[in-house]
């Protein structure tokens, strides 16, 4: 099979049947059949599973598969991704505390809920779910694909790439369907805890001696030295656009709002978000440093082939001693972990927004909750089927579908961030912002002058939208923003 033997598909086939029993425990512990139940347990997250929860949802298969991938196929340069995860905490904090009063004041479950209770404007309340919809569609894509990559390359091909994506699928559909967001934050834990452990073991067993790290160094200067090269003017430039690409989109992910709105007080979101500032370097060092070994180790390996460098890695360093082998395998539980609590976070914020933001306000308005959830659950399982079906035949990296991802998404932002700064900001403002942002970052690939001087198109887009919401807003406030609590000031008008 591999240098791990037959391990690997007996450690989870053992870590899904805990999840199942996760959800079975999860389904008992409902209060009701209400949506903040089932969608935001009961909104009481404690702090140590909403820290765990936020971190097994904001690192992904993309965290573990795409960005080894993309060390691998760019080298040194692309060290910069240390710093992408740290940038979507720095937007957290402008944003989440006020938030977090606004779910509270207004018993919010969606996204989309506070888009309208703050601008009261419905096409812009659909446009922004409908911008949702897609970013987290695209998003679930790249998480069903990594599970099959992560079970392919670990079993050395022995347990097809479709078997990976239809099985693990299949158990995230059935634990959160029993128990919703109280069994994913619960499982989150477990997997947040266990991406821990491994990449501790890899941290420590693994990332080579200063000087094994200098002899791959001379390696890849002899062999490739454009993946050692100093980063030229262009490439620095497009780093910051991706900065404030992904910190302003990863900080609206719809399914990191719900942890926000779960919260069981504003002063236990704030510990969980200082704990989780100091994450991204524990956790994306190790990776980054995993492409770049796999530079010499896999030589010859490019294109979506080298989406599958971490699980290879894995396999070539459990056969060198136990020791390795134990961690290979931490890290590998890691990786599904990784993977599976993003996607389940994922497809229960879908459920939530097919259920409320879009039955609840169309065929099925003023239907019991209960009858919406039910509904959410079943077009959200229709959803899957079908991106499992694009799954299955991969025709982009990891890396390719999350640029994707945050270009769309990342236009949703001025909605929360100029919302909740300024009570001036109106929803015909916000949607003239979010439409000449969203034509502009796909009007340009179409016009052949996509990222001119290595800016995405998605950032420039984001430029154009904040700039259009100001604008168009008026310079002074006809009413105080229906967004902030009690027991903060309102603004002058």
């Amino acid at each position: 099979m591999n240098g791990l033997g037959p391990w690997p598909l007996v450690a989870i086939l053992g870590y899904l049947a805990v999840l199942l029993g996760v959800g079975v425990v999860a389904r008992r512990a409902r209060r009701d059949e209400s949506m903040s139940d089932f969608y935001l347990a009961g909104r009481d997250l404690g702090p140590f599973v909403l820290f765990a929860t936020l971190y097994a949802t904001q690192y992904s298969g993309n965290s573990f598969l795409g960005y080894p991938g993309e060390a691998h196929r760019i080298g040194f340069a692309w060290v910069m991704s240390v710093g992408f995860m740290t940038a979507i905490i720095v937007a957290y904090l402008l944003i989440a505390p006020d938030l977090h009063r606004a779910a509270r004041r207004w018993s919010l479950v969606t996204p989309g809920d506070w888009i309208d209770r703050r601008y009261d404007y419905r096409p812009l309340t659909l446009a922004a779910n409908g911008v949702f919809v897609l970013a987290i569609a695209n998003y679930l894509l790249a998480q069903l694909m990594a599970m099959g990559h992560v079970v392919a390359g670990l079993s050395g091909n022995a347990v097809p790439y479709w078997v990976g994506v239809v099985g693990l699928t299949a158990v995230i559909l059935v634990y959160e369907t029993l128990g919703g967001m109280r069994a994913v934050a619960w499982t989150d834990t477990a997997q947040g805890l266990l991406m821990l452990a491994g990449l501790g073991g890899i941290l420590f067993t693994v990332v080579p001696t200063p000087a094994h790290l200098a002899d791959v160094t001379r390696w890849v200067i002899a062999h490739a030295p454009e993946k050692a090269a100093v980063p030229g003017w262009q490439t620095s430039i497009t780093w910051l656009s991706t900065l404030l690409l992904i910190g302003m989109s990863g900080a609206v992910y719809p399914q990191a709002m719900q942890r926000i709105y779960a919260a069981r007080s504003t002063a236990v979101l704030k510990r969980g978000l200082t704990v989780m500032v100091v994450m991204p370097l524990f956790t994306m060092t190790p990776i980054f440093l995993i492409g770049i070994l796999s530079l010499r180790d896999l030589d010859g390996v490019s294109g979506l082939a080298a989406d599958q460098v971490m699980p290879m890695m894995l396999a070539r360093w459990a056969g060198q001693s136990t020791w390795l082998a134990l961690s290979a395998m931490a890290v590998m539980l890691a990786a599904v972990a990784a993977i599976m609590s993003t996607a389940d976070s994922v497809l229960l914020t879908l459920s939530s927004i097919v259920a409320k933001d879009v039955a609840g306000r169309t065929w099925l308005r003023g239907a019991p909750e209960a009858t919406l959830t039910r509904v959410g659950k079943r077009v959200s399982w229709a959803i899957v089927v079908t991106l499992v079906t694009l799954a299955l035949v991969p025709r982009i990296s990891l890396w390719g579908l999350t640029e994707l991802k945050m270009e769309l998404l990342v236009q949703v932002s001025p909605l929360f961030v100029l919302g909740l700064a300024s009570a001036r900001v109106t929803g015909r403002a916000a949607l003239a912002g979010l439409v000449a942002g969203l034509v502009v970052a796909f009007a340009l690939p179409l016009a052949g002058v996509s990222r001119p001087f290595g800016v995405h198109d998605g950032t420039i887009g984001w430029a154009i939208n904040v700039l259009v919401c100001v604008a168009a807003s008026p310079r002074t406030a006809a009413a105080p923003a229906a967004h902030l609590a009690p027991d903060r000031p309102q603004p002058a008008s």
